[in-house]
Parts: C-alpha cells; sequence; structure tokens
C-alpha cells in the first residue's frame, strides 16, 4: 500500500529554513533604527561642544586678553552717586530746635545740552543776579555735564525760570541748614556751615563728628548722554545714607534772646565797639545764654559775629582781678575780712611808686573795705603776704590761663584762646604788684564767668559747658563728659567772699548793679587798654557777679570793649538788666 503525501507550497515555505542572511537581515532591523539615532545625537553633541568652545574662547577674550578694554567700556555706562547723609540737629537745652537742615532749591545746566549758550544766559541772569558773562562761561563748558549756576535759590525765582523751558537747565533740591528762631540767633555759639555743609567755626565745627551724617552711595547705569537708566531689578548697588547725631547744648532759648536784646541796646547806646554777655547756672556752670554783639564798621548797626568773642578776645580785666588775690589770702588765713590795713595814697613798689585813683590821702581800709572802694594799693599789700607763687597756683586754679573747658589743651569752642598768665618765675620787677591788681595778665569773658562761679558755688571750680550730650538717631542719649571739677577754696572762704562783693553793690562801686528784690554780688573792673608796651586812653569795662547772694542761682559776666563811660555807668547797669530778666524767666523768688 502506497501512502501518497501532499505538500503544500506554503507549507513549504513555512517549513524550510531560512539562511544565514535572512536571519542577519531580520534582526538587523530594530539595530539599525537605534544606530541611526545614536550618529544623529553625537552630531548634536559635537556641535554644542564647538559652540561652547567659541563661548569659551570669546570669555577668555573678554575676560583675559581684553579686559581692561571692556572693563573701561562698562564703566563709562556706569555711574555711582554719593548721597550724603543728613546733618544732625542743634538744640536747646529743653530740645527745641536752634539748627535744623531743611533744603533749598539749585539751578545748574548740562552744558553738552545747550545749543544756544548766550541767548539762554540772557534769559536767567537777571532771575538769579548774577552776570551774563559768568552764566555764558558756565553754559560754555562743554566738557562738563553738569555745572552749578546758583545755589540757594527762591522758589518763585525757581518757577519763573521753568516757565522759560529752556533745554538742558536743572533743578536740584539740596540740604540747607534752617534757624527757626532766626538767622542771627546764637550764631556766635552755633557757628556756620557753606553751600557744602563743611562747618566754618561755632559748635557746628566743634561737634562736626557728631553732626556729620555718614555718605551712602549708588550705582546706576547711565545712557552714552551720561543720563540715568532705570533698570526693572532697581539700582545695581544701594547702600543707604545714615543721619548724623544732634547735639544739645545747655542754652536757654528766653534767656538768650532777653541777654541780646540788653546787650545789643547797651553797645549801641555806650558807643562801645563790641560787647559779651554771658549766664551761667550756678550748680552745673551750663552756659544759659552767651551773646556777643559788635558794630558793622559801614552801617554803625550792632550784629551778632560769627565767632564769639567770650571765647576769641582776650583782655587785662583790672579790678575784677582783686576778688581772686583777697580770697586767695583769706583762704590761707593771712587775712580777714575786718582786718585794717594802713593804705597810703603812694606806694614805692621795686621801681615804680604806685598811685591810688582818685585819691590823695593816705587811709586805713579793712580788707573788706579794700575790695568795695577797690584800693589798688591795699590790693598790692594783701598780694605781698600771699607771694607769688601761692597767687599763681590760686589764680591758676581759678582757670586764669587755662581754656574754658578747665584744660590746657582742650578748647571750648574753634579758635579760642586761653589768655595769658606768667608763671611766677617770669614775675619780675613790678609785675607781682600789677597782676595782684589785674594789670599784666589778659583773659576772656569765658573764663571770667567760671572764676566767678567759684565763689558762687561754695568754692568749687566746674568749666563752662555749651553741651550737654548727643541724641543718636536711635533715640539712644550719650552725655558730653567735661573735664573733671576741682576745689579752689574752702567754703567758708567762698561765702566770706560773697558778703563781702555783695558789699562792692550796696556800698561801693558797683550800686548801678544791683536789681530790685534780689541781693546781689559782683565787682567791677575798668581795665586800660594795653598799647605799644604801655597803656592807651581806652578801657576795657567788666562787671561781674552772681545772685540771688543767699543762694545763688545765676553767674553773670558783661563786658563792654571801649564804651565812652566807665565801668559803674555802663558795666553795672548791663549787668543788672541781664540778671533782672534771667532771674524772672528762672522764676527764682525774690529775696528782698
Amino acid at each position: 500500500m502506497n501512502v501518497f503525501i501532499e505538500t503544500r507550497e506554503s507549507d513549504q515555505s513555512q517549513a524550510q529554513p531560512r539562511n544565514s542572511s535572512q536571519k542577519l537581515q531580520r534582526f538587523s532591523k530594530p539595530y539599525g533604527r537605534v544606530g541611526y539615532r545614536s550618529k544623529r545625537v553625537g552630531w548634536l553633541m559635537l556641535l554644542a561642544f564647538g559652540v561652547l568652545g567659541v563661548i569659551a574662547m570669546r570669555l577668555v577674550q573678554v575676560q583675559v586678553i581684553d579686559r581692561e578694554q571692556y572693563l573701561s567700556e562698562i564703566s563709562r555706562h556706569i555711574t555711582t552717586s554719593v548721597i550724603a547723609g543728613d546733618r544732625g540737629n542743634i538744640l536747646s537745652r529743653d530740645g527745641s530746635f536752634l539748627v535744623t537742615t531743611d533744603s533749598s532749591m539749585t539751578v545748574g545746566a548740562n552744558p553738552q545740552l545747550i545749543t544756544n549758550a548766550y541767548p539762554t544766559a540772557l534769559l536767567i541772569a537777571a532771575e538769579l543776579n548774577v552776570s551774563e558773562q559768568k552764566i555764558y562761561e558756565l553754559l560754555s563748558k562743554e566738557d562738563r555735564n553738569y555745572v552749578h549756576l546758583k545755589r540757594e535759590v527762591a522758589p518763585d525765582v525757581v518757577e519763573n525760570i521753568r516757565k522759560l523751558n529752556l533745554e538742558g537747565i536743572e533743578y536740584r533740591e539740596e540740604p540747607d541748614r534752617a534757624y527757626p528762631n532766626g538767622d542771627g540767633f546764637a550764631r556766635n555759639l552755633l557757628g556756620q556751615v557753606d553751600v557744602d555743609e563743611t562747618p566754618l567755626n561755632g559748635i557746628e565745627k566743634q561737634f562736626n563728628q557728631e553732626l556729620a551724617g555718614q555718605a551712602g552711595s549708588r550705582v546706576d547705569y547711565v545712557s552714552l548722554s551720561d543720563q540715568p537708566v532705570k533698570l526693572r531689578g532697581g539700582d545695581l548697588n544701594y547702600q543707604a545714607p545714615k543721619r548724623g547725631s544732634d547735639v544739645r547744648t545747655t542754652i536757654h532759648i528766653p534767656i538768650q534772646r532777653s541777654a541780646e536784646e540788653a546787650l545789643k541796646k547797651s553797645v549801641s547806646e555806650s558807643g562801645a565797639n563790641w560787647g559779651t554777655a554771658i549766664v551761667l547756672d550756678v550748680a552745673t556752670a551750663e552756659v544759659l545764654a552767651l551773646t556777643d554783639i559788635s558794630i558793622d564798621t559801614e552801617s554803625g548797626e550792632p550784629w551778632i559775629p560769627g565767632k564769639s568773642h567770650a571765647y576769641i578776645k582776650a583782655f587785662e580785666p583790672g579790678s575784677v582781678v582783686k576778688t581772686f588775690t583777697i580770697a586767695a589770702a583769706l583762704d590761707l588765713g593771712y587775712v580777714h575780712p575786718e582786718e585794717v590795713f594802713e593804705v597810703p595814697h603812694k606806694y614805692q613798689y621795686a621801681d615804680k611808686e604806685f598811685g591810688e585813683p582818685y585819691v590823695s590821702q593816705d587811709r586805713e581800709l579793712t580788707v573788706s573795705e579794700i575790695l568795695s572802694k577797690s584800693s589798688n594799693i591795699g590790693t598790692i599789700r594783701i598780694g605781698e603776704q600771699v607771694g607769688p607763687d601761692q597767687l599763681y597756683s590760686y589764680l591758676h586754679r581759678f582757670g586764669l590761663g587755662r581754656y574754658s573747658t578747665g584744660s590746657d589743651e582742650t578748647q571750648g569752642l574753634p579758635d579760642e584762646t586761653r589768655g595769658k598768665l606768667k608763671r611766677p618765675q617770669d614775675w619780675e620787677g613790678t609785675v607781682p604788684a600789677t597782676i595782684s591788681f589785674g594789670q599784666g595778665v589778659s583773659v576772656t569773658a569765658i573764663q571770667l564767668a567760671a572764676a566767678y562761679n567759684v565763689i558762687a558755688n561754695d568754692g568749687r571750680y566746674i568749666p563752662a559747658s555749651l553741651v550737654q550730650g548727643f541724641e543718636a538717631p536711635d533715640g539712644s542719649f550719650r552725655r558730653f563728659e567735661a573735664e573733671v571739677s576741682h576745689k579752689v577754696l574752702s567754703a567758708t572762704t567762698a561765702k566770706q567772699m560773697r558778703d563781702m562783693l555783695e558789699g562792692v553793690v550796696m556800698n561801693g562801686t558797683g550800686k548801678r548793679a544791683a536789681v530790685t528784690g534780689y541781693g546781689v554780688a559782683g565787682k567791677t573792673g575798668t581795665a586800660e587798654k594795653p598799647k605799644d608796651g604801655g597803656y592807651c586812653d581806652c578801657y576795657t569795662t567788666i562787671f561781674a557777679g552772681f545772685a540771688p547772694v543767699t543762694d545763688p542761682q545765676i553767674t553773670v559776666v558783661v563786658v563792654l570793649d571801649e564804651p565812652e563811660d566807665g565801668a559803674g555807668l555802663t558795666a553795672a547797669p548791663l549787668f543788672s538788666e541781664v540778671t533782672s530778666k534771667a532771674l524772672g524767666i528762672l522764676g527764682v523768688p525774690k529775696t528782698r
């Protein structure tokens, strides 16, 4: 039996094994697609590396090879602006403003934007009250992108110029010191600053370190025409400025104002060249008021100078120094107030015969009378008992020959003088005699005020002070550290001197210094002014004292340079007026 098996072609094709090329073709298709993708990624990576290489080469060129050139180009389009920190205020003792910072307008220009300099100058010169030529020269500075035309310009003038719509004219608001009590009020003490707020004198200069603010800065992009370009991200760099501290002074505004008015009147009526008036608080030696008046040489009108005569002008004090000579003798126990001295009207000392002014006969005077009658020869005789070494020591401890701070180095105000007090080894011939009654020594008014305050303050010297302390922007307060006080006289001697000085006002040369309702103590001085190695027929008149005698509250010194009348007719009445008003303002109860 034959078995026949039929095989279909399709079945054979499926059944027959495929050759190796077919197998390879079958399985190589998917792997071929992967290879194509890898090749594309490779090209992309190669391209990326090429781009990065170009960038790297460019960075090397910019940052290394051509660094200086590119930095120069960038810097030409970046500007750094300094932002001044606000200057601190100057305050009175109760915190009221004496000086503060306001603002004023400055008119300037960018000459690079001015196309018609001369016509522009013609239009604004009259408004600014500046010559046309000067404005034209400023507008013609084509190498500048900003010039000041005028600072501190009144608002109405600025508005008038704005209305002209002139190309290239700019307006800036700048800080400006303002004086709420008037431009002249206490300017002798406060001092001034220039238009750039650089301090010139007074408290502004003495305490500039505390008052000056700390500058900040701002970095901006600018255009090719040097105009600021504001970026969305803000300034490139900004550091905020810091405000300066406030200086709190010892000044009592009502007393200062009343002293200014009284002194201005006295200087004008007496024909004096200048004058000064000082009011100290006895317990602290703080300056409640200090005013200076000068006479303008052109107009003849009185005005308050920018510097204080009380600190700068030294003069021979004359008879007011007799107080210190007698106080030294009392404190040493060499004399007592009622001790009697024979006082001839002529007295030989060394190679000179001294005469007693307005006296033609010999007298017997107690120590109290020597002071109240202002006897030169009586004071010389007391001074002989004290001796040069001890007299110098007392005068120096009273503050003569020192700055008002009580120091030999530290000034109370810029340009303060220490006066002149020779050392005792240089006291030759008649010098010991003349120094005892106030010749051959020079002082300032502020020194005299501190010295007389010793007697009012139970014998203790406290340096006269103008500043209480400093208030920082955060509200903290730092007290100003003055020089250390020291004892000069015993309390007993100080009390004896107060009683004797009261006698000067009640029965002696200072009767015109009396104040209604109060016991007053003080001493007149009419000092000849030195000239060409001798003395001229001209005088400085002084009155120094305190009130009330039973419980002194204020020490007052007034000085008039070359008044037409003597001390008793000019300085003593001025002392009375200044003292009376100050006691009233302070509300001190009347004692009589």
